[in-house]
């Protein structure tokens, strides 16, 4: 079965890395869908797809894939049974996830499966993350190694007045 994990990633962050190893270990295959524009994004959706590839570079059974529109759309568009995988930080997340998952559940019939954020994980968000790169803080442990560069050259510029 095919997992989808889809969301702006707006910057793709280590929370999101973890998720993905724990649904490829769950699932044959990942795809990770990056939204092409939710009316506030910071990055491009091709800067954002290219911090998600080198962020799950290492991870065999994941994809990365820019989708526009609905997802439910996309989901439509593979020819093999899928889940909806969805992360969950803490309360509030879980209560609008539970929504969300309920929105896809009469678009196009995909059920979704949660997953609990690690601790190590927890405290991290893509607002937090744009935030500290913003102000040129180390970004080790908040989004992948072999994106940190791209990650503060982007959010840094984007948020200078």
């Amino acid at each position: 079965m095919r997992a989808i994990f889809a969301g702006a990633f707006d910057p793709f962050t280590a929370g999101h890395v973890n998720i993905i190893k724990r649904a490829a270990a769950l699932f044959d295959s990942v795809t990770v869908a990056v939204a092409d524009d939710t009316g506030k994004n910071t990055a491009p959706v091709n800067v954002r797809v290219g911090i998600a590839k080198r962020s799950t570079a290492g991870i065999d059974n994941a994809t990365v894939s820019a989708f526009h529109g609905l997802l439910s759309d996309f989901v439509k568009c593979f020819d093999e049974p899928v889940v909806l995988v969805r992360g969950i930080r803490n309360g509030r997340d879980a209560e609008y996830e539970r929504d969300l998952s309920r929105v896809y559940k009469s678009l196009c019939g995909v059920d979704t499966v949660f997953l609990q954020a690690d601790a190590d994980s927890e405290h991290i968000s893509s607002t937090v993350v744009r935030e500290l790169a913003k102000l040129r803080a180390p970004l080790d442990g908040y989004v992948a190694n072999g994106a940190i560069e791209t990650v503060t050259e982007i959010y840094s510029a984007a948020n200078k007045e």
